[in-house]
């Protein structure tokens, strides 16, 4: 299996940083960004703060969505 990134932009579409999904930095950042901050896999937005919930409300749960969306189209 290839080593997965996941990309942390703020609303604005910044990126803020390449995260590890064991590390779950990922999943904080959102919440610290606020609504409609995105997490992205290769430019494919696989999570996006507010209509998908707040990613630091469960760090599992945000990773688990972010790699399924992924492998789905992938």
């Amino acid at each position: 299996m290839a080593k997965i990134t996941l990309d942390a932009y703020t609303p604005e579409g910044r990126l803020i940083a390449k995260c590890s999904p064991n590390d779950y930095a990922h999943a904080l950042l959102m919440s610290l960004h606020g609504e409609g901050s995105t997490i992205r896999i290769n430019k494919q937005v696989v999570w996006l703060e507010g209509a998908d919930g707040e990613g630091a409300n469960s760090y599992d749960y945000c990773t688990e969505i972010c790699i399924n969306r992924y492998n789905a189209v992938n």
